[in-house]
């Protein structure tokens, strides 16, 4: 529609995954490397978690185009099946002719496939988009499909993908068995400011435009990045109405007036949310109330901190590894990171503390003041004469 107008050769900002205009930012660059690491050192399970739009399907479409020839890939997209179903779609993906729809002789079947495989020096790699949809059950079977082995080592490589629900399923005690086997994991952060005005001018030089800085300035890339808060998939449709307001006004750019009325006429698209907001309640454990606000809310941060700092023992033990394979400058790049990270999460104990000392002072505070506006107590009524005595008094 409009690429001619603006001498594009194809749209820069479709919202199909498209592995070509994969920007690789900070936090995009980490997650290629953690999968990359993952499949080299033969890691049985991989998890990569991100917000909705965050470029998990285009990372991993990219990642699939790179991928050794010695490896068999399943790619699983739709993830609202039950174990069967689930079954039969590795099958199907794989090329195996099963003969029965049992969930027994589906499992065999699959086995076998793998020790083939394995037999031949090849390998074989699942991966599951959307894994948050996973049923319980089916999940299960995820962790059942990780226990092939042979000669101490994995049949098969899993990687689940999904947004941060999958996450908070994973922390469910019924799922602690699966959770355990994840030995990469990946969380893919927003675009920061500066990455936001980047991302779009590489997107729009992929794309064949010979001047983006121009097409889009600074200042409506300042706005641009506060109103997607840069979550990429919104960025990229903020801009592909931008351009779309700009041809019909037959303009050679994009101004901030252009950027305003588009926000003007879809306010609903481009509300700020934080990362994780579109948690559904339900698909909370069963024994785990709806977090409440006040020390609820302080005590499952408190528990989140613990988990991150685990995780940041765990990481610095797999890069301790991985440095011995001759690699130090890029250990020591990931090193300076994990150090970062560590004070930060510092901090957040610091705040979390004072946050708790807090909650408690205010809460005292209220207790006094309950006990101060309280209604006196009312008089005690006079004591009754017995009934004898009055029959008495009226005779007299």
């Amino acid at each position: 529609m409009y690429t001619d107008h603006f001498g594009l050769k194809t749209l820069p900002f479709s919202l199909t995954p498209d592995p070509e205009f994969l920007y690789l930012s900070r936090v995009h660059d980490l997650a290629l490397t953690h999968l990359e690491y993952a499949l080299v050192h033969r890691a049985g399970f991989v998890a990569l978690t991100g917000e909705i739009g965050a470029g998990k399907t285009t990372l991993l479409k990219h990642l699939l185009t790179k991928l050794p020839e010695d490896l068999d890939v399943a790619v699983v997209f739709n993830t609202n099946l039950d174990p069967v179903g689930f079954l039969e779609m590795l099958a199907k993906e794989f090329g195996i002719a099963v003969s029965s729809s049992r969930k027994s002789d589906l499992f065999q079947s699959l086995y076998r496939h793998f020790l083939d495989r394995y037999a031949q020096g090849r390998r074989c790699l699942i991966v599951v988009d959307e894994a948050q949809n996973l049923p319980l059950e089916t999940l299960e079977e995820v962790r059942m499909l990780s226990n092939l082995e042979a000669d101490s080592d994995f049949l098969i490589q899993i990687i689940l993908v999904g947004q941060p629900e999958m996450r908070r399923r994973l922390a469910r005690p019924e799922l602690a068995q699966l959770a355990q086997r994840i030995s990469v994991h990946y969380h893919l952060q927003r675009l920061s400011e500066e990455e936001v005005g980047r991302y779009i001018h590489h997107r729009l030089r992929v794309a064949g435009h010979s001047d983006p800085p121009r097409l889009f300035g600074a200042d409506v890339l300042n706005v641009i990045a506060e109103k997607t808060a840069g979550v990429p998939r919104l960025i990229n449709a903020l801009c592909d109405a931008c351009l779309t307001y700009a041809y019909g006004e037959n303009r050679d750019r994009v101004s901030a007036d252009i950027v305003r009325q588009v926000l003007a006429d879809s306010p609903f698209l481009w509300e700020e949310r934080p990362e994780g907001e579109s948690r559904d309640e339900t698909d909370m454990p069963p024994s785990e109330p709806p977090p409440a606000r006040g020390d609820m809310s302080l005590e499952r941060f408190g528990r989140l901190l613990t988990e991150c700092t685990l995780r940041l023992d765990a990481l610095e033990r797999r890069l301790a590894l991985v440095e011995s394979d001759g690699r130090g400058a890029s250990i020591q790049t990931l090193r300076n990171m994990l150090a970062e990270e560590r004070e930060r999460n510092k901090e957040l104990e610091k705040k979390l503390l004072l946050s708790r000392t807090l909650i408690a002072k205010l809460r005292n505070e209220q207790v006094q003041k309950k006990e101060q506006a309280a209604p006196p107590p009312p008089p005690e009524p006079p004591p009754r004469k017995p009934f004898w005595r009055s029959l008495f008094e009226k005779d007299d």
